[in-house]
């Protein structure tokens, strides 16, 4: 199985906003998320194969995180990961992943208007089992494919292939160069990164909140949330008022690794010790951090922050 990271701190602003407002830009009809729930595994997701969540410790939480940021018009995949730990571990025949994909409209509040499109379920600790369609909306915007789904039991992976049926924005992810995973590139990558720590460890909150604008302005349409308000969401002043409680780690000086997703148009770093590059150690606590990922494209030969 291939290495999995903590919990974003920014995947846990995205899940806490109930996503409000008139639309910017283009109008999206509805705005889609994912549900899941595994009884007793950890797990992952991805999208496009850029990873949205992570719970390494077994999980019995019904989630649900908003993705419309996420889904491009017509194919799209989720990439789910769930496996007993110690991951050496067998499934047990009660083990279960349920997944969904929902979809509400734009004002509605996601906890309690959404709409099931379709759900999937999968009992890995069966013999013989496959993923299975229990429920199916014919009119949802997003509709299974059906025949593509699959289950890896080698890497603990359940790819659900959907097509997605309304009109929707050209996202950044999209139209980021399509990037070799090389050297270069890798080191490339590092000193963008090595300038956003030099940013944080400056508590330049604003010149951190610029170098995203692109991010916040996609976030803002696709949520129908005015750009403020996500610009607001995503403050690191939190960090930078209670320097007491977190401490910016040293930039890591080892090579670091390239991960690319989304066809090859978003990239990001990982380390073998922290995970990743930029990270608030949480003080007076063994294990405590706040790690800070960032999805890079590289446009016009700049890197910018997409994600």
């Amino acid at each position: 199985m291939r290495s999995r990271l903590p919990r974003l701190l920014i995947v846990a602003v995205l899940a806490a906003i109930v996503w409000q407002g008139p639309a910017a830009a283009q109008e999206i009809e509805y705005q889609l998320g994912i549900r899941w729930s595994v009884n007793g595994l950890a797990s992952s997701l991805d999208m496009q194969d850029i990873m949205l969540d992570f719970k390494g410790v077994p999980s019995e939480q019904n989630t649900m995180l908003p993705v419309t940021q996420y889904v491009r018009n017509g194919r799209n995949a989720i990439q789910f990961y769930a496996w007993p730990v110690p991951s050496t571990e067998p499934f047990d025949i009660q083990h279960e992943i349920r997944l969904s994909m929902e979809y509400w409209r734009p004002g509605q509040n996601p906890n309690t208007d959404a709409s099931t499109a379709f759900e999937v379920v999968m009992r890995p600790g069966v013999e013989d089992a496959k993923p299975e369609i229990v429920s199916r909306d014919l009119v949802a915007p997003v509709q299974p494919r059906e025949g593509e789904i699959r289950w890896d039991k080698d890497y603990f992976k359940l790819t659900i292939p959907l097509n997605n049926r309304q009109p929707m924005p050209t996202w950044c992810w999209e139209e980021g160069e399509v990037l070799r995973d090389n050297e270069a590139t890798r080191d490339s990558l590092t000193q963008a990164y090595r300038r956003l720590h030099r940013l944080f460890a400056a508590g330049d909150n604003d010149a951190l909140l610029a170098a995203a604008s692109t991010r916040t302005k996609e976030l803002a349409q696709a949520t129908g949330t005015p750009e403020a308000y996500v610009r607001n969401r995503f403050s690191y002043t939190m960090f930078f008022d209670n320097p007491d409680v977190y401490q910016l780690d040293d930039f890591p000086e080892e090579p670091m690794t390239l991960n690319l997703a989304a066809d090859n148009r978003v990239a990001w770093l990982t380390t073998q010790g922290v995970s990743v590059p930029l990270v608030f150690s949480h003080v007076g606590t063994e294990h405590g951090a706040s790690f800070i990922r960032p999805y890079f494209i590289r446009r016009d030969g700049l890197w910018e922050i997409c994600r």
